[in-house]
C-alpha cells in the first residue's frame, strides 16, 4: 500500500503555498524598474554630454576654466556610467538551485520559512530537505505500485494498487510543485537583493553625478 493523499488545502493548483501566483512574475516587474532606471539614466548621461558642453563653449576661458568644466563633466558622465553598470546587474541571468536558500543572501527568506514551516512546506516536512526526500518517496513508492500492479491478479487487490499509485503520484505531484514554488522563490529573492543593490550604486552614482555637474556649472559661470 502507498498510503492515502495527503491533504493539502494550502496548496493552490501549481503547489504555492495558499494559491499564490508564481514569484517569477515578480522578476518581470523588478527587472522592467531596472530597465527603466537604465533609460532615465542614459537620457541624463545624453543631456550632459550632449548639450550642456555646447552651450557652455563660450563660457570657457583659459586653461584653468576648460580643465574644471571638463573634469567636472567628466566627473559627471563617471557617476551615471557607474549607475548604469551597476543597474544592468540586475538584468544578467543567474543560477539558482535550492541550495541557495542556505546561503546569506537569503537570510530573510530563511527567518520567514522557519516562523511558519507548513506554509511553504505543506503536510511534507519542514525543511527542503524533507520536501525532497517525500518528493523522492512519493515517486518510488508509485513506481513500486505500478510493478506491483502488473503482477496482481487478483481483481480487488488490482483497484486497490490503482487507488495508491493514483495516491501516490498526486503526492510527488504536490511535492515536487512546492519545491518548484521555493526555487521560484530563492530565485526572485536573489533578484531582488540584486535590485536593491544596484539601487545603492544607483544614489552613489548620482551623488557623485551631482558633483561633476555642481563643478562643471561652477567652471562655466566663473567670473572673468
Amino acid at each position: 500500500m502507498t498510503g492515502p493523499a495527503l491533504a493539502d488545502p494550502g496548496s493552490g493548483q501549481d503547489g504555492s503555498p495558499a494559491g499564490l501566483p508564481s514569484p517569477l512574475d515578480s522578476v518581470a516587474d523588478m527587472r522592467a524598474s531596472a530597465k527603466w532606471t537604465i533609460g532615465a539614466l542614459a537620457a541624463v548621461g545624453a543631456a550632459l554630454l550632449g548639450g550642456a558642453p555646447l552651450s557652455a563653449v563660450g563660457k570657457i576661458h583659459g586653461l584653468g576654466s576648460a580643465s574644471a568644466a571638463f573634469g567636472g563633466l567628466v566627473i559627471a558622465l563617471a557617476g551615471i556610467g557607474w549607475a548604469i553598470w551597476h543597474t544592468t546587474d540586475a538584468l544578467l541571468p543567474i543560477s539558482t538551485t535550492l541550495a541557495a536558500i542556505g546561503q546569506p543572501e537569503l537570510a530573510g527568506l530563511r527567518e520567514q520559512i522557519q516562523a511558519d514551516p507548513t506554509a511553504f512546506f505543506g503536510a511534507f516536512g519542514s525543511s527542503v530537505e524533507d520536501l525532497e526526500q517525500q518528493c523522492i518517496f512519493w515517486q518510488t513508492a508509485a513506481a513500486k505500485a505500478a510493478v506491483r500492479l502488473a503482477a496482481e491478479p487478483d481483481e480487488i487487490r488490482g483497484r486497490q494498487l490503482v487507488q495508491g499509485i493514483a495516491d501516490a503520484q498526486a503526492n510527488a505531484a504536490n511535492a515536487g510543485a512546492r519545491l518548484r514554488w521555493l526555487l521560484e522563490l530563492a530565485h526572485a529573492w536573489r533578484v531582488r537583493d540584486q535590485l536593491r543593490r544596484a539601487r545603492l550604486q544607483t544614489f552613489a552614482g548620482a551623488v557623485v553625478a551631482a558633483l561633476g555637474a555642481v563643478l562643471f556649472v561652477a567652471a562655466t559661470t566663473a567670473p572673468q
